[in-house]
């Protein structure tokens, strides 16, 4: 009898202290599973105390009632600032407003007793499961949250290969020497359809193999299963670095160094291999058993495999003799020179110029071209090894001659590449966006780095307007430096139009977001200058509409998504003088402020557009012409013709239509420098004749003419592309417009 009772007492033992292993969720409903924004042991990006993730983050509305997921004792708690918490036991609750009533010493009931609310700002609470030092995964199979479901496997995103601890990283999956397998991993929490905090967390487990180049033969593994990294209790944070590659991971980006040991540095020596092609099969797997395989085909060689650093293009700008192209030279020892590249369309890539010609000592050339169309431009530079190595291309600048003598820069301030924010690439093709969208309005232009502001190749007085974007690039790239802000303000204050866009501008530069190195002038920059006012670092809204009276009025349009994610759009307010234009849809946030006035303590007018989300991820071709269309138009008094206006042209001139795409009527100008007969005409893509606006006598001077989008039977026309064609004396001009409907 004994022996039974004594049975019976450890089954119930082994039941009590399994059932201590799981427990129900901190939030209501106890008993169901919950959304996950944040992983266990995942990259913390915090300048230099970057960290593994000590808990699991639950997205709950501020204010939401918090409780103990055991009976216990509070410990330890503190109601001071956004990390307030309760800790009962073994467990802390973070980012909650600690229950007034509740002391330490105090004991707690599981699911009964409110430890807190969620902290005003932060929506969610973090869940810690171990004392500090020795913090476990609250997210494991039979232990911890229970339920919790998660069928959603993780994605491999890419597998990139480098020299052992460095940057420099083959530019082909051709490598030698001592390699590092850095793997871009992303653990949805949440379906396509959720928030992207769910859906680019870390993952639970990761591994890798080597296998001959059919993968029947296993060559090499780093365990006995291949895994490298697993996560059921968390490292030190001196690993963290071990881990995760610093360059490319940040708080929503996971980047592993799968070589490496989580306690030192480690490599793949790819000398103790035959020179041939292998086979590096990486796997990572989620705490729900969820996984995903990438096989990539490598080929290892003996022979200097490694291309020398890229250029960087300083400016590409045309000019009397053609189109002139500059850049800032390779560093590399074993230089042979450059390769240029052009392209009609950013897709198909043309070599034009080779090493031999474009030698290692120059930096600048000039092709005798002229073109009624943008051309793309890239380099590359070539070392002098056998076979020779190629380095990455320079990110993507172009060049359109002015039509109507308007001079355009686009000005390229995006260096936040390989760091901590959403464009991870070393180059970049941003820059032909906006010039694709200047194109389709019938303008020229030219493009630069910001560098060649500050070295002085580029002067920004000599156009006529300044597109100037910046991605996301935040505190740590600068989005404006001291010398870039005082350029600026001479330009404006002497009279020029300035259009800036990146999603992190009011952040870097406002005091009130206290990041460090932020400064007095800085702010004065943003408020005096830029004409805003910092609101909030991330307005969690990506659709925007136009505010009426405003140079944005009647259009809405996503942003965003394509061609990188953009997570911390600001919100700004405007500021000393200037109005807004665009809001973030649905709420009373604002998106973009425009402004015409005087700068500083100048007496010239200037004008300004300042978006707070970048200009190149706009969801549509369409829609950022339109937005463009609306932007050049206020610069430049597109549609403040009137016929007959006494100033009279020098040459006969047919000006862009505006706006340009339409989708009720459009106002197309005709420039006459003597009076005769004119005649204006729309056609379709086919040549038909679609309808006459004028056949006739005109008095010179500037005139306007409306087409609202029907043919001569006033019937409605299609959606499509149309050209219109105005004919005078011996002259012919024909220009194109979209109709949207």
């Amino acid at each position: 009898m004994k022996k039974v009772l004594s049975l019976a007492i450890l089954l119930l033992m082994i039941v009590y202290l399994q059932a201590q292993k799981t427990f129900p969720w901190p939030v209501e409903p106890f008993h169901e599973s919950h959304e996950i924004t944040g992983t266990f042991c995942e990259f913390r990006d915090t300048g230099s105390s970057d960290h593994f993730h000590n808990g699991t983050d639950i997205p709950k509305a501020d204010g939401q009632p918090v409780y103990p997921v055991k009976n216990g004792t509070i410990v330890s708690m503190s109601s001071v600032g956004s990390n307030a918490y309760v800790r009962v036991n073994d467990i802390a609750y973070v980012h909650i407003t600690p229950n007034s009533a509740l002391s330490v010493g105090d004991n707690v009931t599981a699911g009964k007793t409110v430890l807190g609310t969620i902290y005003p700002g932060m929506g969610h609470v973090h869940f810690t499961y171990g004392y500090v030092g020795s913090e476990k995964n609250a997210m494991l199979p039979n232990q911890g949250f229970t339920p919790l479901e998660d069928p959603w496997p993780p994605i491999i995103r890419y597998v990139h290969f480098y020299q052992n601890n460095s940057l420099n990283k083959f530019p082909s999956n051709r490598i030698s020497g001592a390699v590092d397998i850095v793997v871009k991993v992303d653990e949805q929490n949440g379906p396509p359809s959720s928030s992207v905090s769910r859906r680019n967390n870390g993952t639970y487990k990761i591994g890798y193999k080597i296998f001959s180049a059919d993968t029947s033969t296993l060559i090499y593994s780093p365990s006995s299963t291949g895994v490298r990294f697993q996560f059921d209790t968390k490292p030190s944070n001196s690993y963290v670095h071990n881990v995760y590659f610093d360059q490319l991971s940040s708080t929503t980006s996971h980047v592993y160094i799968l070589t490496n040991k989580i306690t030192a540095d480690d490599y793949w020596d790819t000398t103790e291999l035959d020179s041939g092609k292998y086979v590096v099969m990486v796997f990572t797997e989620d705490t729900r058993g969820n996984t995903d395989t990438a096989y990539v085909q490598v080929e290892i060689t003996g022979e200097d495999a490694f291309p020398p650093p890229a250029p960087v293009l300083r400016f590409t700008r045309s000019n009397p003799a053609g189109m002139e192209i500059s850049w800032y030279p390779s560093s590399a020892s074993d230089l042979k020179g450059y390769r240029y590249y052009f392209s009609w369309d950013l897709e198909t890539w043309n070599l034009h110029t080779k090493e031999n010609e474009l030698t290692a000592e120059m930096t600048d050339t000039t092709f005798n071209v002229q073109s009624t169309k943008p051309i793309w431009s890239r380099l590359s530079a070539v070392d002098d090894a056998y076979p020779p190595n190629e380095s990455n291309f320079t990110d993507v600048y172009g060049t359109l001659p002015a039509n109507d003598q308007q001079r355009i820069l686009i000005v390229d301030g995006f260096d936040r590449t390989q760091s901590s924010g959403s464009w991870h690439e070393p180059e970049h093709w941003f820059a032909a966006i906006y010039g694709q969208a200047m194109a389709a309005n019938d303008f020229g232009f030219d493009c630069a780095a910001n560098d060649a502001l500050l070295d002085g190749s580029i002067t920004l007085s000599d156009y006529d307007a300044v597109f100037w974007f910046l991605g996301d690039e935040s505190t740590a790239d600068e989005t404006f430096s001291a010398d870039e802000q005082q350029l600026v303000k001479n330009y404006l204050e002497a009279g020029g139009r300035l259009f800036v866009s990146g999603s992190e501008i009011a952040w870097d530069l406002d005091q009130d977001n206290n990041s460090s190195g932020t400064t007095a002038e800085d702010e004065q920059f943003l408020h005096l200058y830029l004409k805003a006012d910092y609101n909030a670092d991330d307005s969690k809204i990506y659709q925007v509409t136009g505010l009426p009276n405003s140079i944005f009025e009647g259009i809405e349009f996503a942003y965003g998504q394509q061609p990188y994610e953009e997570d911390y759009p600001d919100a700004i307010n405007p500021y000393a003088g200037s109005v807004a234009c665009l809001k973030y849809k649905n709420s009373n946030l604002i998106a973009a402020v425009q402004y015409e006035g005087t700068f500083g303590e100048s007496t010239v007018s200037g004008k300004l557009v300042y978006l707070a989300f970048p200009f190149e991820t706009i969801d549509t071709e369409e829609h950022r012409n339109q937005v463009m269309s609306c932007v050049l138009d206020f610069f430049f008094n597109l549609s403040d013709l009137t016929e007959g206006e006494n100033e009279i042209p020098e040459h006969f001139e047919v000006g862009p239509n505006f706006p340009n795409p339409f989708n009720n009527s459009t106002t197309i100008r005709v420039f006459l420098p003597a009076p005769g007969r004119m005649r204006l005409s729309v056609f379709d893509v086919n040549g038909r004749l679609i309808q006459l606006l004028k056949a006739g006598y005109l008095t010179s001077g500037k005139h306007r003419f409306q087409w609202n989008g029907t043919n001569q039977k006033g019937e409605a026309v299609a959606s499509g592309l149309y050209f219109y064609r105005a004919e005078f004396e011996d002259k012919t001009i024909t220009r194109k417009m979209l109709l949207v409907k």
